[in-house]
């Protein structure tokens, strides 16, 4: 019983592994950097239903060049734009040229943060 099991389970992780949706042909081209299940869905799982660029991709039946000059999360930058960057076109908070607070920044924040507790006491 327990060998059977065993079995069943490996069989089930082989497919889940190796399953990998046709559409992602479409982003070959791309850098890996987008070629993830939140390229359209909301999870990371792909489950969670569709992000707004998962939901233009389903509408546009794929990868179109109506879909490619449009913006589908709002961030005003292309979905071709986003695509060629590496960034999400479906997260408004993926967009090129964003850069992630460096040391000064965080730094700053917190004498900001320290000086204003203490102006307080």
């Amino acid at each position: 019983m327990k060998k059977m099991v065993t079995v069943v389970l490996i069989l089930l992780l082989i497919v889940n592994v190796s399953a990998r949706p046709e559409y992602m042909k479409d982003f070959k081209n791309f850098s890996d950097k987008v070629k993830k299940c939140t390229l359209c869905h909301v999870q990371s799982s792909g489950y969670g239903g569709l992000n707004p660029f998962g939901r233009d991709y389903a509408q546009m039946g794929g990868l179109t060049p109506e879909l490619m000059q449009l913006d589908s999360d709002g961030d005003r930058f292309s979905n071709i734009e986003e695509l060629l960057n590496g960034t999400m076109p479906g997260d408004k908070n993926s967009y090129p040229g964003k850069k992630a607070p460096g040391f000064t920044s965080l730094l700053l924040l917190a004498i900001i943060i320290l000086y204003l507790i203490k102006r307080k006491s």
